[in-house]
C-alpha cells in the first residue's frame, strides 16, 4: 500500500517520527495502522509466526479514522494521538475477550474499557489487539514454559527464536521488540515486564505499584501488580509515561551498584562498564551481604490474593465463575485445557483466600518488610540503585517500587543468549529519576535490533 512516493515505514520507528509524520501529514493514522496489522500478520503465519499477538481489534482501522477526522479538525487528544499500541490480554478491551491465555476465560468478554484503556485512549491511542502472556500471568503451573498459554500457543524470542521469551508479558515484550506495534503494555508481579524486556532487548518500566489504575485488569495478586510500558526507546517509554500524567526527568547524582556475585560474568561485566562509561553520576558499590529472601512468604501472599482478587474480578463482571470452576473446568480435559497442570492455581484454592486472616497478615508483613528493608539499605544516601542482579527485580516487585530495564548490548553465549540489561529501581512515585537514569545508560549500551523475517524487503508494511 502506497502512498505517492512515500513509504510508511514502522519497524524500529519512535512514537517521535511517527507522530511527526502524522503532523505534517506525510501519512494518516488508517494507513499507519494498516502498516502494523499487515506487519503483525506476516508475523502471525509460518514460517515466522511467533504468536505474540493472540487477538486483532477489529475496531482498530475504525478507531483510526476517527482519530485522523479529529486531527483534520484541529484536536490532539495528546501525546499518542493516533499511535497504534497492543496490549496484554489480562487487560479489559470492551466487546474483546479477557483470557488471561486460559479457555475457561474464552467467553469473559469485557463489557467495558479497562481504566487503564480509558487513559490511553484520552491521550490518542488505538488499540491494535492483545498480545499473548504466559497463562495466568505465569500463575498456573510452576512448569508451564513463559510465554505459554492454552489460547495464544507459545510465544516465541524475537532475537533467539530457540531461547525462552521469559514472561509473563511475554506476548508484548516480543511485540514490541519486532515492532509490531509503536509501543506495548505488560503487567508485573514479580518480573513479568522487565524479564521479557531483557530477553528481546527492549525498555521495560514497572511503575510503583499503584501508579496506574488497575481496575479491569485480571489480577494475579494486588500488592504487587502494575501494568507498564514496553518500548523499543527510553523515549517511547517515557513518552507513554507522560501520556498518563507521569514526569519524566529528574536530578539524578548518586547510584548505589549492588555488586554482582563473582560466578556472573555476564553481570560483572554490565556493572563494570556502566560504572567506567557514566560519568555523569557517582557510583557506589554495595558488598554487603544482602538478608536472605523470603521467599515462602512472598509465595503465600500471592496464592492468598490470587484467590481472593480473582473470584473479586470475576464477580464484579457478573461472571457466574471462581477460581474453584476454573480448575473444575480444566480437570475435565486436562490434555487440552491445562497440558502443564495446574498446581499453582491448586496451591491458591487451598488457602482461605481471606486477606483478614492472621496467616496472610504475617506473610504480607514479613514479605513486604524483607523486600523494603533490603532496598532500603541500597538506597540509602542514593537516588537509584542500579546493576544486572536480577535480585533487584524482586526486591522492587515485594516492596512495589519501580523498575527499569534497560537493553546494554549482547556479550557471549550465556543466559538469553549473552543479551544484557542494566536494571534500575527508585522509591516509591520516582520514576522520573529512573527514566533519567536509564536515558543516560541507554546511550552507552546497544539494544540487538531483531533480524527474524527481515530477509525481504518487500513486504508491504515497508511500503517501498
Amino acid at each position: 500500500m502506497k502512498r505517492g512516493n512515500e513509504m510508511v515505514k514502522v519497524r524500529e520507528q519512535d512514537i517521535a517520527t511517527l507522530s511527526l509524520g502524522l503532523q505534517q501529514g506525510k501519512f494518516t493514522s488508517v494507513e499507519l495502522t494498516t502498516a502494523y496489522l499487515e506487519r503483525m500478520a506476516f508475523f502471525s503465519t509460518p514460517p515466522v509466526n511467533v504468536n505474540a499477538v493472540v487477538l486483532v481489534n477489529p475496531d482498530a482501522l475504525d478507531e483510526a479514522e476517527t482519530l485522523d477526522g479529529e486531527r483534520q479538525h484541529g484536536h490532539v487528544r495528546g501525546p499518542l494521538h493516533g499511535i497504534p499500541i497492543l496490549v496484554k490480554d489480562n487487560i479489559d478491551v470492551a466487546g474483546l475477550p479477557t483470557t488471561a491465555g486460559a479457555l475457561a476465560l474464552t467467553n469473559n468478554v469485557a463489557t467495558q474499557d479497562a481504566e487503564l484503556i480509558q487513559k490511553l485512549r484520552e491521550a490518542g491511542a488505538i488499540i491494535l489487539g492483545k498480545t499473548n502472556l504466559s497463562e495466568f500471568a505465569h500463575f498456573k503451573s510452576d512448569i508451564e514454559p513463559s510465554g505459554f498459554s492454552v489460547v495464544g500457543g507459545q510465544t516465541i524470542n524475537a532475537i533467539f527464536p530457540d531461547l525462552t521469551p521469559s514472561g509473563s508479558s511475554s506476548g508484548s515484550g516480543v511485540a514490541a521488540s519486532l515492532s509490531l506495534a509503536a509501543v506495548t503494555i505488560g503487567t508485573e508481579t514479580n518480573g513479568s515486564i522487565l524479564a521479557p524486556a531483557q530477553a528481546n532487548s527492549v525498555v521495560g518500566l514497572k511503575p510503583t505499584v499503584g501508579a496506574w489504575p488497575v481496575v479491569g485488569i485480571l489480577p494475579l495478586a494486588h500488592s504487587q501488580d502494575a501494568p507498564g510500558p514496553i518500548g523499543r526507546t527510553v523515549a517511547d517509554v517515557a513518552t507513554v509515561w507522560q501520556a498518563l500524567g507521569g514526569a519524566t526527568t529528574a536530578s539524578v547524582s548518586d547510584v548505589t551498584v549492588l555488586q554482582p556475585d563473582e560466578t556472573d560474568v555476564l553481570a560483572q561485566h554490565v556493572v563494570n562498564q556502566m560504572m567506567a562509561n557514566l560519568t555523569s553520576f557517582t557510583f557506589k558499590r554495595y558488598d554487603a551481604v544482602l538478608p536472605p529472601s523470603d521467599e515462602a512468604a512472598e509465595y503465600q501472599r500471592l496464592l492468598f490474593e490470587f484467590k481472593h482478587d480473582l473470584d473479586e474480578y470475576l464477580r464484579e463482571r457478573g461472571r457466574n465463575q471462581s477460581l474453584t470452576d476454573i480448575i473444575a473446568y480444566n480437570n475435565a480435559d486436562l490434555a487440552t485445557r491445562a497440558p502443564f497442570g495446574q498446581n499453582l492455581l491448586l496451591a491458591a484454592e487451598a488457602t482461605t483466600g481471606d486477606l483478614s486472616s492472621p496467616v496472610y497478615q504475617d506473610v504480607d508483613r514479613r514479605a513486604r518488610n524483607y523486600a523494603t528493608t533490603s532496598l532500603e539499605k541500597l538506597l540509602t544516601a542514593s537516588d537509584v540503585v542500579a546493576g544486572a542482579d536480577f535480585r533487584l527485580v524482586d526486591f522492587a516487585a515485594v516492596a512495589g517500587y519501580p523498575s527499569i530495564s534497560i537493553p546494554f548490548g549482547q556479550f557471549g553465549d550465556v543466559t538469553f543468549g549473552g543479551l544484557a540489561s542494566i536494571i534500575a529501581v527508585a522509591r516509591p512515585h520516582e520514576e522520573a529519576k529512573l527514566l533519567t537514569f536509564a536515558r543516560a545508560a541507554e546511550e552507552i549500551g546497544q539494544r540487538v535490533i531483531p533480524s527474524l523475517g527481515e530477509e525481504s524487503e518487500t513486504m508491504a508494511w515497508q511500503r517501498d
